[in-house]
Parts: structure tokens; sequence; C-alpha cells
């Protein structure tokens, strides 16, 4: 289920985050910056931890036209309890969750290392389902190598 809050944050990350084609800043670009916005200021954040690339040509449309079809979906997200080395008690967690992205406190896994960079006290937990970032343009000709 993608929920209503968590979808258009996700979409307007990916929109600002380096292509996939630079591995190294785009995940220095998801280390950076939550889900919640470049300027925020919570003390819990929410960030993507693992992701999932996914490039396909697909052919069709008239004259042998083809679409570049990129889909990103986040496999694991990460809330970090921002600047703290211990978790966020679980009346915060759950507030948190309510208030800023709509749903229940999902269950999350604590991490022994802490976010990046000393970022704070990290607990994971699988993203919700349907979460997807997708985007297709067409392929101009003589670049797929055929």
């Amino acid at each position: 289920m993608v929920h209503s809050r968590l979808q258009p944050a996700f979409e307007a990350l990916m929109q600002r985050a380096p292509s996939a084609l630079f591995q190294k800043a785009r995940a220095l670009y998801l280390c950076k910056y939550p889900l919640d916005g470049r300027d925020c200021n919570s003390a819990l954040r929410l960030f993507v931890a693992e992701e999932t690339i996914d490039e396909q040509i697909v052919s069709g449309g008239s004259e042998g036209e083809r679409l570049v079809t990129l889909s990103i979906k986040p496999l694991e997200l990460a809330l970090v309890h921002w600047q703290q080395s211990a978790p966020a008690n679980d009346e915060d967690v759950n507030n948190y969750f309510q208030q800023t992205w709509g749903m229940e406190a999902p269950p999350c896994t604590p991490q022994a290392e802490p976010w990046f960079r000393q970022g704070g006290h990290q607990s994971r937990f699988n993203a919700p389902e349907g979460l997807l970032w997708l985007r297709s343009s067409p392929m101009p000709e003589g670049l797929d190598g055929a």
C-alpha cells in the first residue's frame, strides 16, 4: 500500500538525486538527504537505506520506437534519531510516523552502527509495498548498440 505522504516525498527525493549511473554520488546523496526534505530539523528523520534500480528497453509503438524505462524501488528505510546515540522512545517514534507520514510505526530493527558520518542511531524497516519511482523516455536510434 502506497502511503499518500510518503510517495510524494520519495518522488521529490528521486527527482533531485544523482543518476543511478553515478553510484558513489547517489549513495552519498541518499545518506545525506532524508525523505523529510532538505530543510528538515526534526529529531527523527527517514532515509532510503537500500534501493533496487531496474532499467529496461521496451519496444513498441510505430516505426520501431523504443522506450527506456527506469524504476527505482526502496527496499529498506532507515529511521534515524538525529545526532543521538540511542534510539528514540516508542512514543516519539509513533508520533513521528503518525504526524509526519500519516501511518502506523512499522516494526524497526535497531542497527549497531550509527547512520552515515555519526548522523545518529538508526533503525531499519522494509519499505512499504508500492513505493516506486518510474520514468520512461524515448530512446534515440543507435544508442543501444543495435
